[in-house]
């Protein structure tokens, strides 16, 4: 599942240009093509395992922030720079340009550290903002757990799910995939996800604005944001009532809604395309 979309304007600030400039660092740098053994992560050069152990410490210091910018191929990178602009923008409005710009490579650094110590296979080299993102997705989740995701399930059905929603099963993916590896995922920096998820959970409360408030009500949200379309999309969200609200019922109902559509697409995803 790809998010495409979300219903939560910036207020705080006009452009997020640093997400902006992140964005474009890393499509310049994949076309740029500079040589991985220099710039990826080699989680072995952190734990100080085997030959990797001849990198010095300033170069492991320095791959933790690097390998973020790095992408191994064209969708690796499309796919991550779509996710880092639906939810980049909101996350650098809570807390301001600069603290945003040092609030992702921390969370990188945390994805990286993590996918370092707990990675079961250190010699291979590590690439992808995936890990910073998720410290950003992690942030937003804390900030706008209601606000309204747009999300492309299996790249052709459009569904509106809260963050909350987007997020969690984004981040129970991680966790199991890194718990219960198989084949398809081996390649994977599953604990660089769930390392920056945490980085970014634990750091938003240090970063946002004091006036920003975390957990965020569902009426910050605008219904217009896909009023035009909304024929064509399955909403999975809560139904507000009059005064702009949800319940704490039609909340349960929705998350049930949710995770039930999303086992019954990973099932006929299995039964059609898993032989």
């Amino acid at each position: 599942m790809l998010a495409i979309g979300d219903s939560n304007p910036v207020k705080h600030i006009r452009l997020a240009y640093v997400n902006y400039a992140v964005i474009l660092i890393c499509v310049v740098t994949f076309f740029a093509n500079p040589r991985l053994e220099f710039y990826a992560l080699f989680p072995g050069a952190v734990t100080r395992t085997g030959w990797m152990a001849d990198f010095t410490a300033a170069e492991a210091a320095m791959q933790l922030v690097t390998y973020a910018f790095l992408h191994s191929d064209f969708w690796h990178l499309a796919l991550n720079m779509v996710v880092l602009w639906v939810f980049g923008n909101n996350v650098e409005d809570a807390m301001g340009h600069w603290r945003y710009a040092i609030f992702f490579v921390l969370c990188a650094m945390a994805g990286g550290l993590a996918e370092a110590w707990l990675t079961a296979m250190p010699s291979v080299p590590v690439v992808g903002a995936s890990g910073a993102i998720a410290g950003v997705m992690g942030a937003y989740l804390l900030l706008h757990p209601r606000a309204r995701i747009l999300v492309l399930v299996a790249f052709r059905l459009p569904v509106i799910v809260p963050a909350s929603a987007f997020v969690g099963l984004s981040v129970g993916i991680d966790v199991m995939m890194a718990l219960f590896p198989n084949d398809d995922g081996a390649l994977v920096a599953w604990w660089a996800h769930i390392g920056g998820f945490a980085a970014g959970v634990a750091l938003i409360g240090l970063f946002k604005y004091r006036d920003v408030p975390l957990f965020q009500s569902a009426d910050a949200y605008p219904e217009i944001a896909f009023a035009r379309t909304n024929r064509f999309l399955i909403d999975l969200t809560p139904k507000p009532r009059p005064d702009g609200t949800a319940s704490l019922s039609s909340r349960i109902i929705a998350g049930i809604k949710v995770v039930t559509f999303f086992v019954i697409i990973i099932i006929l995803t299995e039964l059609l395309l898993g032989g």
